[in-house]
């Protein structure tokens, strides 16, 4: 064990030199000591594992530290030593995972939300107990999880996190010494585990991963918000959070995700959450002994046990007197049968078809007990409505030309078309579905053997939907969302699939969301258009009727940032939801909007409860659907406490919002002429610098590919979706989160700032900084969109980002696209400053400035080892050599991402 004196100027001992406003009491102490147990254990692992590098390690970490507070620092062949990076690389991403760990905890104890003081505060606002428990009862959330390689830990070591978490509860409460060992136990175990994994993960390793999350942090967490808000608002029959998924789902560019797989992953949420019933239900038989020679019990349970106790026999033994035990041993033979359905040929005729079922009998045994006896039925009684027979509502999601290159084909087959539908006039393509609309359905199943292959895919596709709402449940599948929706008619043809599959029967039922995807900036502004002329044709029209005059539309953040840069993305996002409401209020209808957002504020990252405040009128109304991706997932969640709180978060300001939205409160600034005027000018000069760096500079595609280590994230195995949706080079094929990742490791993050600065300065140029100042303090678009922004840029060290340029062959575009970089960082630092009326960036926000300082150092270390080894990668010949390299490369990018925490 080392001494204290090795710790002695230790990370918290270094913020008075880094800025003076963050004075050292400021610092929680309980977080100090968190930071210096930290500190010593990872000093303790290097004395175990790898005490030759401890020299080097102490040396580099105050060579790091001393660099924090200076915008430029050298850098160039700051390592002594190359013998041992692996070690380093370990001990830097093992130190992250404890940080992250302590900062959960520190968020914890400073943020503890009561949705009970939420509610009290909004009656103190002019709201009435009768209108917010109304809205309480109304407003739904529903977080979608999606599989993207930015969340690059293996399962073991979520696993691993998950049980530090705990560890450190028991050390820090009470100073548990089987705790400490414990702890110290992980960290021996996680030294000798590979960080990656050596096998490329597949969609059912993404789905593990994220069931591990759900089951030991999501549901419990969700299970306690329920009872917290029966408590306020009385008994409610729906969960306010409705959880969703893309794993299995989206198939969008990602050939792994085949229909046998959506069947799989349909077959595996649904058994997940029925065995974890029977469990909670062999708990209950435990505990519920009440007995009819003690209390009276509620005639209406005897008598449902009457009509089924002709299956109180063989396996189900019978408990005398006891019949809340009876009817949970009832209860789990009916689980167990639903289970056995699922792949019989003839099911079982004892068995619950869909939750509403197992709701109906958990519901019978609560009125026949008293409030604490029911204590633990009514959780139970909660995870039911939360999870269903479903567990995760699966999204489909498909690009548009898939489907409409299907639909050519089968209208070709069956004589709706002539010739290629595809080739047609628009005129004509429209007269062609409206008339294959109205034509009786079609056996889908009569198609196989007559398509192509291709084809038959999106035709079984549709089947399987139809197969998993009718075996599992009804709520397994809603939404079928179209990638790059550009004309109605693209919507049109996923109706005719949806009527042949019986997913809608005009004027009686509709099954499934036929959500179109609006992701560039020019099919953001054409949304209103095309939702309008939908609205005005006879079958889409009765679509809509049939779904209660709703209609969900989704609006993607990530393309349409890669496409004209974070401020213009922003702005017109914000631009194509005023428009959607306005058009649905002139129609009639409600369109509920799905945000695409991703972890990385460049794809529309941030804190969720900031931008659902700062979300234009009447946009949300009761209403919330937004991704969560990659890493964001298990920092937000992993932790059941931490998870909890921003359940809780979300959710009250789902309730403010929706309130507002109901009186017509404004919040935001956005119809306001002058408003408007000034964000269009920033909009439109942050655009065209953006554009002419990226899509206008000659070898920029090259620049990136060689300044980031975009090569081998392309090849990791963190995620099953290849980064190309087509086997072109180019930004419009490129996915958006390798695009984004790749910026963010090579440290200069260029997709969640570049271009602001110009388009700041050329409004201060026609308006002069007062506007903007006042719209930062007044505006919430424009204080979230610069707030997210400068948290980002509050990230960025060039640096690292400078010495990515060594690895770049041409000399006279490197130095070119170099200089533009440098000159727009300048720009916008100073311009961001200046809005905020700040001296130092965020010193206004000093808990988030220190945090991100605290990391600094730590990442700096990885990422100087990463450029190291790719300088090793680069100039090996042996094949054998460079795959072991490649392999440290990829440790180092976890460890990055690690410390980032919003990193794609």
């Amino acid at each position: 064990m080392h001494g204290k004196s090795e710790i002695a100027n230790g990370d918290f001992m270094y913020y008075n030199e880094i800025d003076n406003n963050l004075a050292f009491l400021e610092m929680e102490l309980e977080l100090k000591k968190e930071l210096d147990f930290i500190l010593e254990e990872t000093i303790t692992l290097i004395d175990k594992f790898a005490p030759n590098i401890k020299e080097e390690f102490l040396r580099l970490r105050s060579i790091f530290i001393d660099s924090r507070s200076k915008e430029e620092v050298n850098f160039e062949n700051i390592l002594q030593t190359n013998d041992d990076i692996n070690s380093l690389i370990k001990l830097f991403s093992i130190y992250f995972m404890l940080l992250n760990i302590a900062e959960e905890r520190d968020e914890i104890r400073r943020k503890k939300v009561d949705l009970n003081e939420t509610v009290e505060r909004l009656k103190g606002g002019g709201f009435s107990q009768e209108e917010i428990m109304e809205t309480l009862h109304e407003i739904k959330f529903y977080p979608v999880f999606t599989a993207h390689p930015t969340e690059s830990r293996r399962r073991t070591f979520l696993e691993a996190h998950h049980d530090l978490i705990q560890d450190f509860y028991r050390i820090f409460k009470y100073g548990d010494d089987n705790a400490l060992e414990h702890l110290r136990y992980k960290l021996n175990l996680m030294w000798q585990t590979n960080v990656i994994r050596d096998e490329k993960i597949e969609v059912l390793f993404e789905l593990d991963n994220l069931l591990y999350i759900i089951e030991t942090s999501i549901i419990p967490a969700l299970t306690n918000i329920h009872g917290e808000l029966e408590k306020i608002a009385g008994r409610m029959d729906n969960h306010v959070v409705k959880l969703c998924s893309w794993i299995g789902g989206d198939r969008d560019g990602n050939h792994f995700v085949t229909n046998q797989v959506m069947t799989k992953v349909m077959k595996i949420q649904m058994e997940t959450i029925v065995n974890s019933y029977i469990q909670d239900i062999g708990h209950l038989i435990r505990d519920l002994s009440i007995s009819t020679k003690q209390v009276n019990v509620n005639p209406k349970l005897l008598e449902n046990l009457k009509t089924e106790e002709q299956y109180l026999t063989g396996d189900i033994k019978p408990h005398m007197n006891e019949p809340f035990r009876n009817k949970l041993a009832l209860m789990r033979k009916k689980l167990q049968n639903k289970l056995i359905s699922i792949n019989a040929f003839e099911a079982p005729e004892f068995l619950y078809n869909e939750p509403e079922e197992l709701l109906a009998d958990i519901d019978l045994m609560i009125e026949s007990l008293d409030e604490l006896s029911s204590r633990e039925l009514r959780k139970f009684r909660s995870k039911v409505l939360t999870a269903g027979f479903h567990l995760l509502k699966l999204d489909f999601r498909d690009h548009a030309e898939v489907i409409n290159k299907a639909a050519a084909e089968i209208f070709s087959y069956l004589g709706l078309c002539d010739m290629n539908f595809l080739t047609l006039s628009r005129e004509d393509q429209l007269n062609t579905l409206n008339w294959a609309l109205s034509k009786p359905k079609i056996d889908l199943n009569s198609l196989f053997g007559k398509i192509s292959e291709t084809s038959a895919k999106t035709v079984e596709a549709f089947l399987k939907i139809e197969w998993g709402k009718n075996e599992i449940s009804e709520h397994i599948l809603d939404s079928f969302i179209l990638s790059m929706t550009k004309d109605s008619k693209d919507l049109l043809i996923a109706l005719w699939f949806a009527k042949q599959s019986n997913l809608w029967v005009p004027g009686k039922s509709t099954r499934v969301s036929i959500t179109p995807l609006f992701e560039t900036i020019e099919d953001l502004a054409h949304a209103p258009s095309i939702m309008e002329e939908l609205w005005k044709n006879e079958h889409y029209h009765q679509y809509i009727l049939d779904r209660d005059k709703k209609q969900e539309i989704m609006i993607g953040y990530s393309d349409s940032s890669k496409d004209g840069g974070i401020f213009a993305s922003n702005f017109e996002l914000n631009r194509a939801t005023i428009n959607l409401v306005d058009l649905s209020q002139k129609l009639g209808i409600k369109f509920n909007l799905f945000h695409g957002r991703g972890g990385s504020v460049s794809r529309g990252g941030g804190p969720t409860h900031t931008a659902v405040l700062a979300s234009p009128a009447k946009s949300i109304d009761g209403f919330l659907k937004m991704t969560e991706q990659g890493e964001v997932i298990s920092s937000k969640y992993l932790n059941r406490r931490v998870g909890e709180n921003n359940f809780k978060e979300t959710i009250a300001a789902l309730l403010e919002k929706s309130l507002f939205d109901k009186k017509n409160i404004r919040t935001d600034c956005g119809k306001k002429d002058e408003f408007v005027a000034l964000m269009k000018v920033v909009s439109d000069a942050s655009m065209k610098k953006y554009r002419e760096l990226v899509y206008e500079t000659d070898g920029f595609i090259d620049y990136f590919k060689e300044a980031t280590p975009y090569n081998f994230i392309d090849r990791l195995n963190i995620g099953s979706r290849p980064s190309k949706r087509k086997g072109v080079d180019s930004i419009e094929d490129m996915r958006a989160i390798p695009w984004v990742f790749s910026w963010t490791q090579n440290r200069s993050i260029l997709t969640a700032w570049y271009g602001v600065g110009s388009g700041l300065e050329a409004a201060v140029k026609e308006y002069g900084i007062e506007p903007l100042q006042k719209s930062f303090k007044e505006c919430p678009f424009f204080y979230t969109t610069i707030d997210n922004i400068s948290m980002s840029f509050m990230k960025i060290d060039l640096s690292i980002a400078k010495l990515y340029n060594q690895f770049v062959k041409d000399e006279n575009t490197r130095d070119i696209i170099w200089g533009k970089i440098v000159d727009e960082y300048r720009r916008t630092l100073h311009y961001l400053k200046l809005i905020r009326e700040e001296v130092e960036l965020l010193e206004n926000d000093k808990l988030l400035r220190q945090m991100i300082l605290l990391r600094k150092p730590y990442l700096t270390g990885l990422s100087i080892f990463q450029i190291e080894l790719l300088k090793k990668y680069n100039d090996e010949k042996d094949e054998a050599k460079k795959q072991l390299l490649g392999e440290q490369i990829a440790s180092t990018i976890v460890g990055v991402s690690l410390g980032i925490r919003n990193t794609g």
